[in-house]
């Protein structure tokens, strides 16, 4: 069992984060679950094991100060942060030429700024800590482009480039970080978008949770820096 008790998980709401904050409340663990909606994080808590302590801190993270005040809010009520596996994020599949300057900006605000701000909070108090794990999902558009997808890409890929950035930045700080390479987790991402996809050929959402459990049970010394995981007709 991994030493870290203390995790924030946002995008717990929904798909891979809720999967992850189910699995973990299984566990003798005091889980700080951030999301949008105060009602979908109920429910997600009702559906949690008695094992674990579950706190609940709505926020909308790229409303001007609100992922910083979020994670602040989950380390005093913590005394202190472990980990943060960050899940919140957005999907839209649409041809570039299809794709207007408003969607262009929300997807890309949510994903990359919104990671940014996650990150350079929690980084600030860990470092401090002079211990703390960061894992967040660019998925594999984060690493591989896609037709139809220039908006998600662009934000996925800078998710990428500014946790390698920050990664050499906090070397030695205490402070690991994980990029999980995940395609086609069965989530409700797929809900909006128009595109046929067999949905049971997907990896599972539990199964993703389950290789972010593993990046959190990594010993103190050691980081899964990468996890790339793909459905088998979807290989790279």
């Amino acid at each position: 069992m991994s030493s870290l008790q203390k995790v924030l998980i946002t995008g717990a709401s929904s798909g891979i984060g809720r999967a992850l904050a189910l699995r973990l409340s299984q566990r003798p663990i005091h889980l700080a679950l951030s999301g949008r909606s105060a009602e979908k994080l109920a429910a997600v808590k009702a559906g949690c094991a008695e094992a674990a302590t579950v706190e609940l801190f709505p926020a909308d993270i790229i409303v001007p100060h609100a992922a910083a005040k979020m994670v602040q809010a989950a380390h005093a009520a913590m005394d202190g942060l472990d980990a943060v596996i960050h899940c919140a994020g957005m999907g839209l599949i649409k041809p570039t030429l299809e794709t207007t300057d408003a969607e262009f900006v929300s997807v890309t605000n949510l994903n990359m700024r919104g990671t940014f701000l996650v990150a350079q909070e929690a980084c600030r108090l860990m470092v401090a800590q002079k211990r703390g794990l960061f894992v967040t999902i660019p998925g594999i558009l984060g690493k591989a482009a896609m037709k139809n997808s220039a908006a998600y890409c662009a934000s996925k890929f800078g998710v990428t480039g500014l946790i390698k950035v920050m990664a050499q930045e906090f070397q030695r700080s205490g402070v690991r970080f994980t990029l999980a390479y995940l395609g086609g987790v069965d989530s409700p991402f797929w809900d909006g978008i128009g595109m046929a996809v067999q949905r049971d050929k997907m990896i599972p959402a539990d199964y993703a949770a389950q290789l972010l459990e593993a990046a959190l049970d990594a010993p103190g010394h050691l980081v899964m820096n990468e996890i790339m995981l793909q459905p088998e007709s979807h290989q790279m």
